[in-house]
C-alpha cells in the first residue's frame, strides 16, 4: 500500500526503464558547413549556376565541384574497375574531395546532393563517386553515391557496376530513384559545364545518350553505428584522360564563397582594363578627329 504523497519505488524504476528504453530522436548531421575545410586533391571549387548545371534544391548559393579536367591527380580512385576497359584499362587522372570530420550517434541520418556529368563513354569508364568513411582510418562505412560513364541514358549510369548491388543499392539510398532519367545532350545542345575546360560543349561521339548529367539526386544514410566519420566525394577517367567528367556535390548548410582570384589573375585583369582604357580613348580621339 502506498500513503499519500509517499514515494513508490516501484513507479519510479518503471519510469526509468521506460525512459531508457526509447532513445534519443535521430537527428540529421551534415560535415562541417565551411568549403575551406575540406580537403582537395586535384581540381576542386565551388559554382553557383553554371550552363546545365543549376544550384541544388537545397537553396544554397554555390555548390562544391570536382573535375577530372586539368588535373594532375592520380591514385584517387577506392576501387579499380572490370578488366573490359578500353585504353590503358587502368585509372587515370582525377579529383577528390574529403570533407572535415564530424560525429554521429546510431540512427543519424546524412543527406546529401550528387550530380554527375560526363562527356565519355562505355570502356572508357569514368566514374564519380560519394561515401563516408571512418575519420581515423579512411575505412568504408557507406557508399553514397556511384555513378559511371556508359554508352545509353538508362539506368546502369547509376550504379554502373562499380561496386556489387549490395554495397550500394540506388533503390534504397536515392530518394525517389524510380524516377530517374539521365539528361543527355546532343550536338545542337552539348553539355554546358565549365569545369570540364576543354571538354565542354563536347562528347566523345556525336549524340551519344550517356553524354549530359544525371541532375541533382538526393543520397539518404543512417548511421548503424555512432562515431567519427568524414565524407569523400571523386571522380576519375579512366583508360584515357580524354573526354573529361565532374561531379557537383551539396548538403544542407554548406558555405562556399566564391574563390579569390590570384595575384597573377588580379595582374592581368588590372592590365586588360588599362589596355581596354587606351582602346577607348583611341577611338574617341579617332571620331573627334
Amino acid at each position: 500500500m502506498t500513503l499519500p504523497g509517499s514515494f513508490d519505488l516501484k513507479l519510479a524504476a518503471a519510469a526509468v526503464v521506460a525512459l531508457c528504453s526509447h532513445p534519443a530522436s535521430a537527428v540529421g548531421v551534415v560535415p562541417p558547413a565551411a568549403f575551406s575545410s575540406w580537403a582537395c586533391d586535384g581540381i576542386c571549387g565551388s559554382l553557383t549556376q553554371d550552363g546545365d548545371i543549376t544550384l541544388s534544391p537545397l537553396g544554397n548559393a554555390r555548390y562544391a565541384y570536382v573535375s577530372t579536367a586539368e588535373s594532375a591527380a592520380t591514385g584517387l580512385s577506392p576501387v579499380a574497375l572490370d578488366a573490359n576497359s578500353r585504353g590503358a584499362g587502368t585509372e587515370q587522372n582525377g579529383s577528390r574531395l574529403i570533407s572535415g570530420s564530424f560525429t554521429a550517434n546510431p540512427g543519424d541520418t546524412l543527406d546529401m546532393q550528387f550530380n554527375f556529368v560526363s562527356t565519355d563513354g562505355k570502356g572508357y569508364d569514368d566514374y564519380a563517386w560519394g561515401r563516408v568513411v571512418n575519420a581515423a582510418d579512411a575505412s568504408l562505412v557507406a557508399w553514397l553515391f556511384i555513378a559511371r560513364s556508359t554508352n545509353s541514358s538508362s539506368g546502369k549510369i547509376i550504379p554502373g557496376d562499380v561496386v556489387d548491388k549490395s554495397e550500394f543499392d540506388p533503390d534504397q539510398m536515392i530518394v525517389g530513384f524510380k524516377d530517374f532519367a539521365f539528361n543527355s545532350k546532343t550536338v545542337a545542345d552539348p553539355i554546358d559545364w565549365s569545369p570540364l575546360v576543354f571538354s565542354n560543349g563536347t562528347c566523345w561521339k556525336d549524340n551519344a545518350d550517356g553524354c549530359g548529367y544525371t541532375g541533382w539526386l538526393q543520397s539518404h544514410y543512417s548511421f548503424s553505428a555512432g562515431g567519427t566519420y568524414r565524407v569523400e566525394a571523386g571522380v576519375v577517367n579512366w583508360g584515357d584522360s580524354a573526354y573529361d567528367s565532374g561531379l557537383a556535390v551539396d548538403y544542407a548548410g554548406l558555405s562556399a564563397p566564391a574563390p579569390v582570384p590570384e595575384a597573377s589573375t588580379l595582374s592581368m585583369m588590372a592590365l586588360g582594363l588599362v589596355a581596354l582604357g587606351a582602346g577607348l580613348r583611341r577611338r574617341r580621339s579617332t571620331r573627334i578627329g
